[in-house]
């Protein structure tokens, strides 16, 4: 390693140190430079294992701790540590070695076991007299790329200059050939005209009390959400006496020799995935004082359950201890809206729905949300809903840190190509939140709507067309009421979900969305999955529906389809981009004064590659 490598480094490690305030030595920073080296993690990496270290430890940066941490630490926290097992020369990229002079072998040699010394001894028998006087040459270990540059720049540079790997186009999606190939259509489409006028019709929340940016976050009590989710089975409870005549639900845990009906929650009894043999029914405080139950599937023919899901149940409880269900009351989704269109209001709206990612998952490159902006621009729907994520938390780039701008910077900066590009053409667009967005810092659900300074939405006149909603959100266009959620609920339930026979003529993925349907909530999973923050209180407020909606938007990684529900049309589009892959969006073409009868079908849609 050259002196410029060394001298880099250590100003890296200087550099991490000083973020924490810590003061450090020379002597202190070539040691944490030979266990950077010694374990092959960078500056960042090693900075930050020591901070934990000496936090728990409660010690000072000294020599002698610094062997310590080197000793009880580092070989039980770093993946690659350091031990003779490990074959040195196998680390290092097989075209390095073409370019290291003798100073370098020696270098590398000091850290090998006697096996690699041999062989860095035969490496130095191969040289030439030229080898060793390149003295300047670099080379690059195999997992040390993020530290030793080749490019020989200085460290200030390095840091300035925009990665090549986040601005360069992915290889995959710039090549694809199936651009603008239809995947599957809905409706009778042969006399439908996809592109539109751009009429800009109004949009508006169907409920005048919206989720605000400003509104806290996480500030339940748990007797709070204890009474949110007793309020739901009870409410839950109240719909499934009137639609099968019940008069009363009996206490889970009253022991009787007779047929009873009761209603409850679906639970768990242990942490782990549900099956047939751990599920509990938990009852409402008025019918069952809070009490669980352990629920015998056995008699029951087909069934179809998930945790969080409120049930209606017939069947017999002869001990008290287990409730032998022999019938599961048919649940029903809420009304459809009878809001009538207004008189002016156009007879055929069309809408175009897309999902992040808009960039491959191994770019910051925007190729697709821009290949998207001429489809919109050739067909100028009336509405244009755009959901999240836009800065994807599960982006390669953006889980390395290897960013030239901040979040924030990127985001407006699309968001000012998506207002500019679509100001002219009556088209009005709906960008809907996501909590998977690194720049929107409230990862909670219900998630508010992204909040843009004044001087963007000046700048790009983004306030006459261009809209910002929470996720969930139900919109209401010309009388059509259009429900919408950016997260993957169908994939949430469809992990949770445990399933026996067929449910009528549904298939699995129908049957996900009916129970979104007849649960009366854009997310009934209880408990939700480890990666989603529910916040109950304003769960109850924001994310059940008042109505069931004439179409409904529900994202998913799961195969994209649009189907016909219960009379709702329902819409996965799919997610603008799979991977490194170009993927889907989806074209509604609704007629609304047709939307009262059959809202599905009132709907022609399609599923369009990117």
């Amino acid at each position: 390693m050259n002196l410029e490598q060394t001298e880099s480094i250590l100003e890296d490690l200087a550099n991490e140190f000083d973020l924490f305030g810590e003061r450090v030595n020379e002597d202190e920073l070539k040691k944490m430079l030979e266990l950077s080296l010694s374990y092959h993690i960078d500056a960042n990496c090693i900075v930050n294992n020591w901070m934990a270290f000496s936090s728990s430890r409660k010690m000072e940066l000294t020599l002698e701790n610094l062997q310590l941490f080197d000793r009880e630490w580092l070989p039980k926290k770093v993946s690659t540590p350091k031990t003779p097992k490990q074959k040195l020369m196998s680390r290092i990229a097989v075209d390095s070695t073409n370019c290291m002079n003798e100073e370098q072998l020696d270098m590398i040699g000091s850290y090998a076991t006697p096996e690699e010394k041999k062989q860095i001894a035969q490496m130095k028998r191969h040289l030439t007299p030229e080898d060793q006087s390149a003295g300047r040459k670099k080379f690059v270990a195999g997992n040390r790329d993020a530290i030793l540059s080749t490019s020989g720049s200085s460290p200030s540079t390095r840091s300035t200059t925009p990665s090549t790997r986040s601005t360069t186009p992915s290889a995959k999606f710039s090549s694809r050939s199936n651009a603008g190939d239809v995947v599957l259509t809905f409706g009778d489409s042969q006399n439908v005209t996809w592109p539109g006028q751009g009429l800009g019709v109004p949009v508006k929340q169907l409920s005048s009390h919206t989720l605000q940016a400003t509104q806290k976050y996480m500030f339940q009590k748990l007797s709070q959400k204890a009474f949110v989710l007793n309020d739901q089975i009870e409410e839950m409870a109240s719909i499934f006496k009137n639609l099968h005549g019940v008069q009363e639900f009996s206490h889970l845990a009253q022991p009787t020799q007779d047929p009873v009906y009761v209603a409850g929650r679906v639970c768990c009894d242990s942490v782990g995935k549900l099956n047939c043999q751990s599920v509990l029914l938990e009852g409402s405080r008025e019918s069952s004082a809070g009490k669980s139950i352990s629920l015998d599937l056995s008699e029951l023919k087909q069934y179809s359950l998930f945790p969080g899901q409120v049930i209606g149940l017939q069947g017999v409880n002869s001990t008290g201890k287990k409730f032998v269900a022999t019938q599961i009351l048919p649940s029903a989704a809420l009304p459809f809206s009878q809001e009538l269109p207004d008189e002016m209001a156009a007879e055929t709206l069309r809408l175009i729905i897309a999902v992040g990612p808009y960039s491959p998952s191994d770019a910051l490159d925007f190729s697709p949300l821009h290949d998207l902006i001429k489809y919109i621009q050739r067909d100028r729907p009336d509405v244009c809903i755009l959901m999240g994520p836009f800065i994807d938390s599960k982006n390669l780039i953006v889980n390395g840190g290897d960013l030239h701008e901040s979040y924030e910077e990127m985001f407006l900066k699309q968001v000012e190509q998506i207002g500019q590009a679509t100001q002219n053409l009556g088209c009005q667009v709906v960008i809907v939140s996501s909590y998977r967005d690194v720049h929107h810092y409230r990862c909670v659900y219900p998630q508010p709507p992204y909040n843009m300074p004044d001087s963007t939405q000046q700048k790009c006149s983004l306030a006459s067309h261009v809209s910002f909603a929470s996720d969930p959100v139900t919109l209401s266009i010309s009388g059509v009421v259009i429900g919408v959620t950016s997260t993957d609920i169908l994939l949430h339930l469809s992990k949770s979900e445990i399933s026996l026979g067929s449910q009528g003529k549904l298939d699995r993925l129908g049957r996900l969305v009916q129970h979104v349907l007849h649960q009366q909530s854009y997310y009934p999973l209880y408990p939700p999955v480890e990666e989603v923050n529910l916040d109950h209180h304003l769960w109850e407020l924001y994310a059940k529906f008042k109505v069931t909606p004439h179409v409904i938007i529900l994202p998913s990684d799961l195969k994209s389809f649009i189907k016909d529900i219960d009379g709702c049309c329902c819409v996965n589009p799919g997610r603008l981009t799979t991977g490194t892959v170009g993927g889907t969006f989806a074209q509604l073409v609704i007629n609304t004064h047709h939307i009262r009868g059959s809202p599905a079908s009132a709907c022609v849609g399609r599923i369009v590659k990117v």
